[in-house]
């Protein structure tokens, strides 16, 4: 096998993988039995709500930094181009963001390194807003997770200090040509106050995100203190969001389980979180499909073309 055909097919060997592991340290019966017509309801509720919000967020965000004219780029066209790459971004998270990033260049003025940048700064955004969420929450609560708190330390440290590198007025010396790249231009250039507009949209972001689980909880009757709840959200989601596996199918199960051992049976938990990894990938499909269908082929024909 080919590096790159083990490079396609290996996401979807881990998922299996975890999966069947998972699946056999529990009582299949009781699994079946967890899921509901009642259950599947309101998480279909929280599902669409959950897709609203969050895509009006998305496209808040790409309008906040892009600053382009609205017929060149307005809510609209960023939400629709945001799913576009949503196909994509349910196979591997990266190839998501090149597609967005191709997609901002085919339709607005800036050009692939500056759409880079954009998606770039988004990303980061969120990770500094998971990270010192938890870690907020990790000085509050006993969790299952001790080693966060160092985690989130460092991810700070290593942000906060290449952002402060980045906007350096001085010379980097032998280091300036890596800062001077384009993808690195949004972190060099966006006004301060942008960046914080920017922090408090993927915050509310990340809200909805806790606020889709706890509507998962409710839905299945499990009982979890909410900061215990929100800081186990932010963990699975940071594993998750790891590019090992297909849309994070089996590694997402797996910290969830671990996480939220305590405060319900195996088997109840496991259903939990298949019902919603299920109707998170049904949601990005169908909204890809859906409301960017036009920009889809595109993306994707973009981002194959594009070296690697």
């Amino acid at each position: 096998m080919s590096r790159g055909t083990w490079k396609r097919v290996s996401p979807a060997l881990v998922s299996a993988a975890v999966l069947v592991w998972l699946l056999a340290r529990v009582d299949l019966a009781a699994l079946a039995e967890a899921i509901s017509w009642r259950i599947g309801a309101v998480i279909v509720l929280a599902l669409l709500g959950y897709g609203a919000v969050s895509l009006l967020l998305e496209s808040l965000s790409m309008t906040l930094l892009a600053r382009l004219p609205r017929e060149e780029l307005g809510a609209w066209t960023a939400a629709r181009l945001k799913c576009a790459s949503y196909l994509l971004g349910i196979v591997n998270y990266a190839l998501g963001a090149g597609a967005l990033a191709v997609l901002l260049r085919r339709h607005t003025r800036l050009s692939l390194g500056e759409a880079a940048s954009l998606v770039l700064l988004i990303s980061s955004a969120d990770l500094v807003v998971v990270l010192g969420l938890a870690g907020a929450g990790v000085a509050l609560v006993e969790t299952r997770a001790p080693t966060i708190a160092g985690a989130v330390a460092v991810a700070a440290i290593a942000f906060f200090g290449g952002l402060a590198l980045l906007r350096m007025p001085t010379s980097l010396g032998p280091l300036e040509r890596i800062r001077s790249l384009a993808v690195f231009q949004g972190l060099r250039t966006v006004p301060a106050q942008r960046i914080g507009a920017l922090l408090a949209l993927r915050i509310c972001f990340t809200g909805s995100f806790v606020a889709l689980f706890a509507a998962s909880f409710y839905a299945f009757e499990v009982r979890v203190p909410p900061v215990v709840m929100a800081v186990g959200v932010l963990i699975v989601g940071v594993v998750a969001g790891v590019p090992i596996a297909v849309a994070g199918l089996g590694t997402s199960q797996a910290a969830f389980l671990f996480v939220f051992a305590d405060y319900a049976p195996q088997e109840l938990l496991l259903a939990q979180s298949l019902v919603l990894s299920a109707g998170m990938l049904c949601l990005r499909g169908g909204m890809g499909l859906v409301f960017a269908r036009e920009f889809t082929r595109e993306a994707l024909r973009e981002t194959q073309g594009a070296p690697t």
